[in-house]
């Protein structure tokens, strides 16, 4: 089972809020809630709790505790003589009492902080999708390709890092990469960047292959040169040195239309506004396909080593649908180690993350192969250690 990267709001502890709550007899119920309608202040932001919930008292009768409003919206002696007011003083007792102040995303939270008060939940699905036993096979084996062009890159002289970036729906490699900051002396030279851009090199080389009547005539419907994961489209792209892919496609060349994308949006991406949607295909219709307006829609990547920062951010405007890593890294990633980017409340984009995929087989198979000698690292000082992992180091 893959380790998802859950967003800090789905692995957060109960935090509570102070608010006034009441203990009354179940046929006061309607008098009070009139009362709250209309002299004091909504309970704002707390939507997710449940206003009344059901006790019993020690002699076995029922009782309702019932929310008045928030603990910093009125002060005790301010709530008393509202209450004194309506002739309530007798019948309502305030007192202050923690509530849940976010609403449970999970179904463990929700166990959880029910306890400190009833609230709603709804459990949504697309938070954690499942991934098929051919899904993830397919994943292990892209896994295993990155590593592969990691030992190249090592055998180059750069560092052990890659990418790769595949279009979920055909399985096509869109494009290869490793980190080639050492021979060009280019410190924004990652994988993920070097990657990123030779997917920008298929769109632009396909644009220009075509002829200007050609493309008037049927803009973004060009024929598709397909290209599988396979042995073939793989040893091609291997042909390539630092930035590389797999034969490029023509102009507007079919992209997935990720549900989990859509789902997983915090915001509307521009790119899903009718004015930004370019029909491809012609002819028939059910050729006819909608192209979204941003390079990596969908795709999926997989990494050697977490992504710092950069490629992080790179791999947001990029609007890819998940990103699968073997190794963590501690001090740079931001991907789960150091930064949550691929969930962060303020970005309009968000994706799903799976870290250490294929860490254990990895780790058997590249023990004592990739200690980097070019810094200084003993082979026997951590026999087994993956490539990088644990390094203060930009992936």
């Amino acid at each position: 089972m893959l380790d998802q990267v859950l967003p800090e709001a789905e692995v957060r502890a109960l935090e509570t809020v102070g608010v006034y709550i009441a203990t009354i007899e179940p046929k006061q119920t309607n008098q009070v809630i009139k009362f709250i309608r209309s002299k004091l202040p909504a309970t704002q932001g707390l939507d997710h709790i449940k206003q009344i919930r059901k006790t019993t008292a020690d002699d076995g009768a029922v009782k309702l505790d019932i929310v008045l409003c928030h603990e910093l919206a009125l002060s005790a002696q301010d709530l008393d003589q509202l209450l004194e007011q309506a002739g309530l003083n007798s019948l309502v007792n305030p007192r202050i009492h923690g509530v849940p102040k976010y609403p449970p995303l999970t179904r463990d939270q929700f166990e959880l902080w029910k306890a400190a008060w009833p609230t709603t939940f709804r459990e949504d699905t697309n938070r954690h999708p499942e991934i098929s036993d051919q899904d993830e096979a397919a994943i292990m084996e892209h896994i295993q390709f990155v590593w592969d062009r990691a030992a190249k890159a090592t055998s180059k002289g750069e560092l052990p890092i890659a990418a790769m970036i595949v279009e979920p729906l055909t399985q096509k490699v869109m494009a290869t990469s490793y980190d080639t900051r050492i021979s060009t002396g280019h410190v924004l030279q990652h994988a993920v960047m070097n990657c990123v851009a030779a997917v920008a090199k298929r769109e632009r080389d396909g644009c220009q292959s075509q002829s200007a009547e050609h493309y008037h005539r049927l803009p973004y419907s060009f024929g598709i040169n397909t290209v599988t994961a396979s042995s073939t489209a793989k040893e091609g792209a291997e042909a390539e040195v630092g930035r590389e892919s797999a034969p490029s496609p023509t102009c507007g060349e079919k992209r997935k239309k990720n549900p989990a994308n859509e789902t997983n949006s915090s915001a509307s991406s521009p790119g899903s506004s009718v004015s930004s949607l370019l029909w491809e295909g012609a002819g028939d219709t059910e050729d006819r396909r909608v192209k979204k307006a941003y390079l990596c829609t969908g795709y999926d990547v997989f990494l050697t080593h977490e992504p710092c920062v950069m490629c992080s951010m790179a791999l947001v405007h990029s609007r890819v649908g998940r990103v699968f890593y073997t190794v963590p890294m501690a001090a740079s990633g931001g991907l789960g180690s150091q930064h949550k980017i691929h969930s962060h409340p303020n970005l309009n984009h968000h994706f799903f993350v799976y870290r250490q995929v294929g860490y254990q087989a990895q780790r058997e198979k590249v023990k004592g192969q990739y200690d980097d000698d070019s810094l200084g690292k003993d082979r026997d000082e951590n026999p087994g250690s993956l490539a990088l992992e644990g390094q203060e180091i930009d992936c």
